[in-house]
């Protein structure tokens, strides 16, 4: 059964017969996987009211126990400050967030998860998980592991480019 990238290489095969495809056939593979994963986790997570940003900010402060700045929320998430704002003040609207003085910084400001939140996230976060492990089994859990190891290297290299600020700007 062929794919989608495998019927993209065939159709440049047919018009630059010369062209060198198969790296951009593994980046193709993973930014399909990628969209198609992220577009049924957004049904999930649509599905129990809230959105992929606001939830990724939310399980952010969650998994790191602490309030956090506004732009460590920024750089961890690699989102824009005006996105991160925006997540933010749709978080605290919902009663899910709280925005506080930054007591080391008078101009600043600490984000923290309300306390009600983990009960919100926590069904979320299941949901999430069930819907991923549902995804991922069709791999058996070698390949799963295999393939785990292959795309961390390739982020690690992603990321040592970003801290040596040769990686891509934030998303959004």
């Amino acid at each position: 059964m062929k794919d989608y990238v495998d019927r993209a290489q065939e159709q440049w095969r047919d018009v630059n017969p010369d062209l060198v495809t198969d790296t951009a056939a593994l980046a193709g593979r993973i930014q399909r996987v990628a969209q198609h994963l992220q577009a049924s986790t957004d049904a999930v997570l649509l599905r129990h009211g809230i959105s992929r940003a606001e939830f990724d900010l939310l399980s952010l402060l969650h998994r790191t126990g602490r309030p956090m700045s506004p732009s460590e929320l920024a750089a961890d998430l690699m989102t824009s400050g005006a996105g991160t704002t925006k997540r933010i003040r749709k978080l605290v609207a919902a009663g899910l967030a709280l925005r506080e003085a930054n007591p080391l910084d008078g101009r600043g400001a600490l984000v923290r998860m309300s306390e009600g939140a983990p009960d919100f996230l926590l069904p979320v976060l299941a949901a999430v998980a069930a819907h991923e492990a549902q995804v991922m089994s069709s791999l058996p859990d070698q390949d799963r592991e295999l393939l785990a190891g292959h795309l961390r290297v390739l982020l690690i290299a992603f990321e040592i480019d970003a801290v040596a600020g040769e990686g891509p700007a934030p998303l959004s």
